[in-house]
């Protein structure tokens, strides 16, 4: 199993029901195409002054996880979600790392 962990960082102009949005059409699109095995995503939750953060200031995490790399791969490749981004881009330009990381049973 991989899981594909994406940090974000939005604009100040993005409101809470826009990020709700953001991300509901996001799970959606994700849940709904049959290659991921989950999503799920959650606000950050900021430490006092995070302002010299040295990449950004985050504002909510995402996982999606997936059978293996070519899964993720598809799913990255998968037209709606590249729909998804262009317009949310286009709207309020974010930012966004990602890691990809194998589940390890221990």
């Amino acid at each position: 199993m991989l899981t594909h962990t994406l940090v974000f960082s939005f604009p100040d102009a993005m409101s809470g029901a826009d990020r709700e949005r953001f991300f509901g059409e996001l799970a959606d699109i994700i849940t709904g195409s049959g290659i991921a095995d989950s999503f799920a995503c959650r606000e950050h939750i900021p430490l006092g002054d995070e302002s010299h953060a040295p990449v950004f200031v985050s504002s909510a995490i995402a996982e999606v996880r997936c059978a293996d790399l070519a899964a993720l791969e598809k799913l990255a490749a998968h037209p709606p979600l590249a729909r998804h981004i262009e317009h949310w881009m286009s709207a309020f330009p974010y930012r966004v790392v990602w890691v990809n990381s194998e589940d390890e049973t221990r």
